[in-house]
């Protein structure tokens, strides 16, 4: 993950990936949000195990303001649902949400840097409920406090500076340079292509992206490196600056 700072998508992939093998579960999903956000959208990041046929549980908002969410956000080490059916503290409608996506048994908790929380990351089982292991929950803390949480934000904050740099380019306001001169040939782009790379160079996250597209994280991600593959960009930013010197965001 420490080579991929620079890319938060790929960040993110690793590290849900890597999450979801060391503790055997079966879906690992994340988000950024804030404990006072009305809304939370999981799955910015997704990682599942490929041996089962596991449900996504992201395509739309969940209310933040839900106990369970609460409980995650605030709660200083992870909060732990062993049966989500029999939990009482999972109120019907996050219940129904979660039964569609099969969740049995979630770990969940908040990625934090010192007091403040900048998005949650949960272990889900889905196919059966979680081993009675006490060291299975000692990995998840340990993992999401001192390894996920202090690398996330780092590449987060690359990513705000990027985007920031990348607008900057596009109002002019900074040497185009190499980007000037570079040409990409619109033709070479799929139409579902073109319509992200308009997203993108508007500056959206890739969660909005996906949301306006009606499509999941992983295919928007495949797509913008697709992209990026096609027009010889390597970041995000490099990408923004160029499509928006060969007009695609207008087309």
């Amino acid at each position: 993950m420490l080579l991929r700072l620079d890319d938060l998508a790929a960040c993110w992939t690793l590290a849900t990936s890597w999450l979801r093998a060391e503790l055997g579960c079966h879906r690992v999903d994340a988000g950024f949000g804030a404990p006072h956000a009305r809304e939370y959208y999981p799955s910015y990041a997704e990682a599942k195990d490929a041996n089962y046929d596991v449900p996504t549980l992201g395509g739309s908002a969940v209310d933040n303001h839900d106990p369970v969410m609460q409980a995650m956000w605030r709660a200083p080490h992870p909060v732990i649902f062993a049966d989500i059916k029999q939990d009482r503290r999972v109120q019907m409608r996050l219940r129904q949400r979660l039964s569609r996506a099969r969740t049995k048994t979630k770990f969940g908790g908040a990625l934090r840097i010192g007091n403040s929380s900048y998005g949650l990351i949960c272990a889900d089982w889905t196919e059966h409920f979680a081993p009675s292991d006490s060291n299975l929950y000692d990995r998840f803390e340990q993992t999401v406090a001192d390894v996920l949480s202090p690398i996330i934000a780092v590449a987060k904050a690359i990513d705000d500076r990027d985007r920031v740099r990348g607008h900057e380019l596009v109002d002019g306001s900074t040497d185009a340079g190499e980007a000037a001169g570079r040409s990409v040939s619109a033709v070479a782009l799929t139409a579902s292509e073109i319509e992200v790379a308009r997203l993108v160079a508007k500056g959206l996250s890739y969660k909005e992206i996906a949301l306006i597209r009606g499509r999941s994280f992983s295919t928007i991600d495949h797509q913008l490196r697709s992209i990026r593959q096609k027009t010889g960009v390597s970041s995000t930013s490099a990408l923004i600056s160029l499509l928006a010197r060969i007009d695609l965001a207008s087309r």
